[in-house]
C-alpha cells in the first residue's frame, strides 16, 4: 500500500519527517510553500522528495491554484492508495481538495486542533477544518482534538489519537545532530564566544501570525524593547521572518535596540531546538514551539488571544499574554525565575506526545480493515474502522496526558 505525503512548509516537513523516515512505501512531494526555511530540514532528516512543485506564490488563491493543479497531475501518474497531509497550511487543503477529486482517501495527521475563531489564526483556522471535512482518517494529537472531531460529527471509528509527530521530530533531529557543532554556529551566528553564549540568560523571540501584521506586532516589539532595556543582564533572541509583513514592521521598530537585543535572520530548526533547551523563557506566536518547549520544560508566553494548542495551557507550560505590551511585561515577570514553575515543568511531561506517534500510525496502517478501505475506497469508504483501534492499544499505558 503506496501512501503519498505532501508538505509544503517547514513545519509540515519537521512533523512528517519521521514518518517518512518511519513507514514503509512512501511517496514524497514538496509543493514548494517554503524555500530557504525547508532546504535545512530535508538535508537534517536526509529527505529527498520525489516531486518538487514550485508552488510560491505568496497570494493564496494564485498559489492555490499552483499546488493543486499540479498535484492533481502527480496523482493521476502516479495513482497512490492513499494521501497523508499534515497541519493547517495552504498544502494541507489543496493536496485534500485534489486527492478528494481523484477519489483517493485522504489521511490527516494533526487533525482536530481548534481556536473556535476563523481569523485567529488566519487562515490556518479554515484550512484545518475544510481539509478535516473531506479527510477520511483523523490522527488526532491529543484528547481535546478527538472532542472536537467527535462534537463536530466526525466518525468515531476514524479517529485515532497517535500523540504529535513534532515530539518524534525533536528526538530524531536531536539523534542527527552535534549539539557542541550546532552551538558553536549558533554563537557565530550572534557574533559571540561560544562560553559567553552558554553563560547567559536567554529568552527566545519567534512572532508571524497573518493577524499580527501591522500595530499588534509593533505592540510586541515595543514590549521586547521595554523587557530587553530592564533586564540588561539576559540575551534576547529574535529569529526574524522571511514574511515581508513581519520583517518590515520589526526592523522598523528595532533601529535602534539594546545590545542584548540580537535580530537574526531564521535560525535553523536545530538552533531553534537549542534555544528551547537553554531558554529561560520563551515568547512565541508558533503553533509547533507550543507544542515543542513541553519537552524541555520551559514556559511558554504565547503572543495570541486565543489558542488552539489549549493542552500546553491547560498543563501550565503557556500563558496567553496577547499582543499588549503591558501583558507581555506583566507575564514575563510572573514567569521568570519563578523557582516554583521551573520544578513544576522540570516534573511533567510533554502533553503532546511521547515520541511514539510513528509506531501507532505504522500499526494503524496494517490493519486489515484499513487495507480493505484503502485498497477498496469507492466501494469500501463507508467500512468501520473501530478494530483498527486495538492495534495500537500497546502504546497506550504511555500516552499519559493525550490519550
Amino acid at each position: 500500500m503506496r501512501v503519498l505525503i505532501a508538505f509544503g512548509t517547514r513545519p509540515e516537513a519537521i512533523k512528517l519527517a519521521p514518518l517518512i523516515k518511519g513507514l514503509d512505501d512512501v511517496m514524497v512531494l514538496n509543493t514548494g510553500q517554503h524555500t530557504d526555511l525547508l532546504q535545512p530540514i530535508l538535508e537534517l532528516f536526509k529527505i529527498e522528495p520525489h516531486y518538487n512543485l514550485n508552488c510560491q506564490n505568496p497570494d493564496l488563491l494564485t498559489n492555490f491554484s499552483c499546488i493543486s493543479l499540479r498535484v492533481r497531475e502527480v496523482l493521476k501518474e502516479e495513482k497512490p492508495h492513499a494521501v497523508l497531509v499534515q497541519g493547517d497550511t495552504l498544502t494541507t487543503f489543496a493536496v485534500s481538495f485534489a486527492a478528494f477529486l481523484e477519489k483517493i482517501p485522504i489521511i490527516h495527521l494533526e487533525a482536530g486542533l481548534r481556536s473556535w475563531n476563523k481569523f485567529s489564526p488566519f487562515p490556518e483556522e479554515v484550512f484545518r477544518l475544510l481539509a478535516d471535512d473531506i479527510a477520511d482518517v483523523y490522527l488526532a494529537p491529543t484528547h481535546i482534538a478527538y472532542d472536537n472531531l467527535i462534537k463536530e460529527g466526525k466518525r468515531e471509528d476514524r479517529i485515532f489519537v497517535v500523540g504529535n509527530s513534532v515530539i518524534d521530530a525533536i528526538y530524531l533531529a536531536l539523534e542527527y545532530m552535534d549539539e557542541g557543532k550546532e552551538y558553536q554556529a549558533l554563537a557565530d551566528l550572534l557574533n559571540m564566544d561560544k562560553d559567553t553564549l552558554k553563560d547567559k540568560e536567554k529568552v527566545f523571540i519567534t512572532s508571524h501570525r497573518r493577524e499580527s501584521f501591522g500595530e499588534p506586532l509593533r505592540r510586541i516589539c515595543r514590549g521586547v524593547k521595554s523587557l530587553a532595556e530592564e533586564y540588561s543582564h539576559i540575551l534576547f533572541i529574535w529569529s526574524l521572518h522571511k514574511n515581508p509583513e513581519v520583517r518590515k514592521v520589526v526592523l522598523e521598530e528595532f533601529q535602534e535596540v539594546p545590545a542584548n537585543l540580537k535580530i537574526i535572520e531564521p535560525l535553523s530548526y536545530t538552533h531553534t531546538l537549542i534555544l528551547m533547551k537553554y531558554s529561560e523563557v520563551i515568547l512565541t506566536d508558533s503553533g509547533g514551539i507550543q507544542e515543542e518547549a513541553p519537552t524541555f520544560g520551559k514556559p511558554i508566553l504565547v503572543l495570541r488571544d486565543v489558542t488552539e494548542r489549549v493542552e500546553a495551557h491547560e498543563a501550565g507550560f503557556s500563558f496567553l499574554v496577547g499582543r499588549e505590551e503591558g501583558r507581555i511585561i506583566e507575564g514575563f515577570k510572573k514567569v521568570y525565575k519563578n523557582e516554583k514553575l521551573r520544578k513544576e515543568l522540570s516534573l511533567k511531561p510533554n502533553p503532546y506526545g511521547d515520541g511514539k506517534t510513528t509506531a501507532r500510525i505504522k500499526a494503524l496502517l496494517k490493519c486489515e480493515d484499513f487495507k480493505d478501505v484503502v485498497l477498496k475506497y469507492t466501494r469500501r469508504h463507508e467500512k468501520n474502522l473501530h478494530f483498527c483501534k486495538s492495534l495500537i492499544d500497546e502504546f497506550r499505558p504511555s500516552l499519559f496526558s493525550f490519550g
